[in-house]
């Protein structure tokens, strides 16, 4: 089994030893970074290597999966009687999910983890009377980040105004505390890496964009893409200098380390920062909200794939199936393996999560976004990193590199 080397991967090698006891099937497990997993595994499927029998894929990977019938399908282990667990139900997962599963219809892979994108900031240093107070005296509105754990954002520019105003250098009172160390208002990630088309799709979905339509129409030449792209860019202002070289695993440690007073987010990553041994600074201390516009949130989730190259297929669609089980997603949710099933979403002992109250919300209101499976999207991922990056170095201007992809996306998209 190949994994990305974070929370809802860690939270099932704690539980595989009872599998293994219970089946006899021995599971190895490799963990990675999701980049590297996601190219060994494709050129795997490729050279018809065998080297794993399951594997974590994300969203953007299901449409190449299904088109190159890469992946075994689901359903027959579903209909067979000595494999199939008769408490397992695909209706129990996120709807949204599920869609994200299929290609062309058919169900090509499990559910691994459910990871809807939202906002966090530190509801510690917003609830302070003196800076609300300061707040609305420079920009005319009361701030929306009121020092509550859950918050209604319902524009970007009052993100970027909060961003703004809560960033302190070295030697500053925020909070009615001296900072021995600056505190930066969010976290803009521009290097060419994954982060950065999650975090630009992030707004603009809310915006009412899209980035490439389930019909194949490319949504950058649109004017909520410039939108979306310049309030990205503008949040350079507020963001550590090395901007240019950010990931979500720097958004991660400098949230962490209580350096950034909010920052885009997703379930593993706040399962780590609501852990004081984890993160001592933040933990206990964060809000959360939707995404500000209209709440659209792409519904990101991995899916597990089980290769047709795998010579162990009934072994790991066993292992997927007692993984997505709700016992065992009802244990793993308590350490971070970001639950995909509507059941143990609901359970009440979830009623102070930030991120599950955020999710029952999404699932409730129809605010979650499947991202189309089509195939190109592991050529165009490269373009758009490539020119969303070039713009965040002033490398291009917004137009041009919204241009390049456009005209890219229309290019792959016709053959």
């Amino acid at each position: 089994m190949a994994c990305e080397a974070y929370a809802p991967c860690i939270a099932y090698q704690k539980l595989i030893p009872e599998f293994q006891k219970a089946t006899g099937i021995t599971v190895h497990v490799e963990a990675g970074d999701i980049g590297q997993i996601q190219q060994q595994i494709l050129t795997d499927a490729l050279t018809g290597t065998q080297i794993y029998d399951l594997v974590q894929i994300n969203p953007f990977s299901t449409g190449v999966w299904g088109g190159q019938k890469f992946a075994t399908p689901v359903q027959p282990f579903l209909d067979d009687a000595k494999l199939r667990d008769p408490s397992f139900k695909i209706e129990d997962i996120v709807p949204a999910l599920v869609t994200q599963m299929k290609y062309e219809g058919q169900l090509i892979a499990m559910p691994y983890s459910f990871l809807p994108p939202f906002g966090i900031y530190r509801k510690d240093i917003a609830a302070d009377k003196e800076e609300q107070a300061a707040f609305k005296a420079k920009f005319g509105y009361e701030t929306p980040f009121n020092g509550d754990k859950i918050i209604n954002v319902d524009d970007w520019q009052k993100w970027t105004d909060a961003a703004s105003f809560f960033g302190r250098k070295a030697g500053e009172k925020l909070a009615g505390q001296t900072l021995d160390h600056p505190v930066y208002g969010t976290a803009a990630a521009f290097k060419r890496h994954l982060t950065v088309i999650f975090d630009y799709e992030r707004m603009l979905l809310s915006m009412g964009g899209e980035m490439i339509s389930a019909e194949g129409k490319e949504g950058f030449s649109s004017p909520v893409a410039k939108k979306a792209l310049d309030t990205m860019l503008s949040w350079r202002s507020y963001s550590p200098p090395s901007y240019r070289e950010y990931t979500w695993d720097e958004e991660y440690a400098d949230f962490c380390a209580g350096n950034l007073f909010s920052v885009p987010s997703w379930a593993d990553s706040t399962a780590f920062f609501e852990m004081p041994k984890e993160c001592p600074k933040v933990a206990g201390k964060i809000g959360y909200f939707l995404h500000p516009g209209n709440h659209k949130t792409v519904s990101e989730g991995h899916a597990f794939v089980i290769p047709k190259q795998s010579q162990n297929k009934e072994a790991a669609f066993l292992l997927a199936q007692w993984l997505a089980s709700k016992d065992v997603q009802e244990r793993c949710e308590e350490f971070g393996c970001a639950t995909f099933r509507k059941d143990v979403l609901a359970q009440s002992k979830w009623d102070d999560s930030g991120p599950v109250q955020l999710f029952r919300e999404m699932i409730a209101k129809d605010y979650l976004y499947p991202r189309p499976a089509l195939p190109e999207w592991i050529e165009m991922q490269q373009v758009i990193m490539e020119h969303l990056s070039a713009a965040g170095a002033d490398q291009e201007k917004p137009d041009v590199a919204l241009n390049a992809i456009a005209t890219k996306a229309k290019e792959v998209m016709k053959k």
